[in-house]
């Protein structure tokens, strides 16, 4: 790979997440929150988040790995076991995890967290700073092993779908933390668990081609797509209508 298109790859897997993250940081109209506290909770996730959420996956896959052995002997388990492994992974390990090291990005800037709709903010940039560079990595792969129009067509798709979807699940932690913060109720671990649920149940609608795909049938491939299209812009479009409810509540 030349260093041109090695830069080319790097901004497309980048531009998407930064502008979703402009857009949520400007969403809010009173009092937005100063661009080093939301870069710093961008490239947390970017960085630190990928990195330890890796680690973690890594571990975890290993010990379930070992744990499987001892279920092998279950016919309907051994007929099953890669789409088992699919679900397992997808619906479970990644979204317990992924999200857990997303919500360090909102402690990060915790000290400028001062209404409700900041966690929200901080919880995004995160959750958009993670896709960045869980989508370089995707589309590097899908460069190498399919060529140009393999790269282009994964860019499309994960900057559509999957970007939005971090981005405004980890946001659902930030409003955890900011709600218990500012208002006195609701939690991080509250938070926690629906930016998991939101994750895992797209996690799942994208992985029915995986699940399905012996089928050979394109309706298989097609309507998760369109589906997992969906979900993610109806979650960016209610993250942004949460903010300017907060944010109204707390004009001054």
């Amino acid at each position: 790979m030349d260093m041109l298109l090695l830069i080319a790859v790097i901004v497309v897997a980048f531009t998407p997440s930064l502008i979703y993250m402009i857009i949520v940081r400007n969403t809010e109209r009173y009092r937005r929150e100063p661009w080093r506290a939301v870069l710093r909770s961008f490239f947390w996730g970017a960085s630190g988040g990928v990195i330890i959420a890796a680690i973690l996956e890594i571990i975890l896959v290993h010990f379930y790995t070992q744990s499987f052995e001892f279920l092998r002997g279950y016919e309907f388990i051994a007929e099953h076991k890669e789409s088992i492994d699919a679900i397992i992974l997808a619906a479970v390990i990644a979204p317990f995890v992924e999200e857990a090291t997303k919500a360090y990005g909102v402690i990060t800037s915790k000290r400028y967290i001062d209404e409700v709709e900041d966690g929200l903010v901080y919880g995004a940039s995160s959750g958009f700073g993670f896709a960045a560079t869980e989508n370089l990595l995707y589309e590097v792969s899908a460069l190498l092993t399919g060529g140009i129009a393999s790269w282009i067509a994964v860019s499309a798709i994960r900057s559509l779908a999957s970007a939005l979807l971090h981005g405004s699940a980890t946001s659902m932690t930030g409003l955890g933390y900011s709600s218990k913060r500012i208002a006195g109720r609701g939690s991080m671990l509250h938070g926690y668990g629906i930016a998991v649920a939101m994750h895992s149940s797209f996690n799942i609608i994208a992985s029915i081609p995986i699940l399905f795909a012996a089928q050979g049938n394109p309706i298989v491939y097609l309507v998760p797509l369109v589906l997992a299209l969906l979900y993610g812009t109806i979650a960016f479009h209610h993250l942004r209508n949460k903010i300017r409810y907060f944010d109204r509540r707390s004009r001054p």
